[in-house]
């Protein structure tokens, strides 16, 4: 199934998905280091990082819901579909409180991070689950793929020809 929304023939929504998925992990690995190395550099980079993932998360989001909801009901890609939108928002609600923890820590001069790793490792791990979700509906259903009608359909000499050749194999055996 083609996506929905396009940009110069390209779906929109997987050009967008790798926005939040680096800006997630850089707000992980932000404030990792700030938790190692105590210097409040890296708590600001981790809350920049983290505001970042948000913006670019709910952008991204526009075009999948449209898309997802393209979608024929009840197939297995509409319930694949759901299970990564799901997710990816469970994951942006971490990501969000982990913000919401962080504001207020800004001018301080050593910021508590605790609470924001617990917050940002669920929320990416969440994330990968979303995107094991997102893959899937590309590799195993095609959604956001465009399929030719040749690849689609195979052609009616090439279904004889297979015919053939597994009657022929067959007789052989006989």
């Amino acid at each position: 199934m083609q996506s929905r929304i396009k940009i110069l023939g390209h779906a929109l929504h997987p050009m967008l998905v790798p926005f939040p998925i680096a800006f997630n992990t850089a707000t992980m690995v932000c404030c990792m280091v700030y938790a190692s190395k105590g210097d409040p550099f890296w708590f600001h980079v981790a809350f920049i990082a983290n505001c970042a993932a948000i913006v670019t998360a709910v952008v991204a989001m526009l075009p999948g819901l449209i898309d997802w909801l393209s979608i024929p009901e009840l197939t297995d890609a509409k319930s694949t579909g759901l299970k990564h939108m799901i997710a990816n928002v469970v994951s942006v609600s971490f990501f969000i409180a982990s913000a919401i923890v962080m504001y207020p820590d800004l001018n301080e001069a050593n910021p508590s991070i605790r609470s924001n790793i617990m917050l940002t490792v669920i929320g990416f791990l969440v994330m990968l689950y979303a995107g094991f979700k997102g893959w899937s509906m590309v590799q195993r259903h095609h959604i956001g793929v465009d399929i030719t009608t040749h690849e689609e359909i195979p052609e009616q000499d090439e279904i004889q020809k297979n015919a053939s050749e597994i009657f022929s194999d067959t007789k052989e055996h006989i």
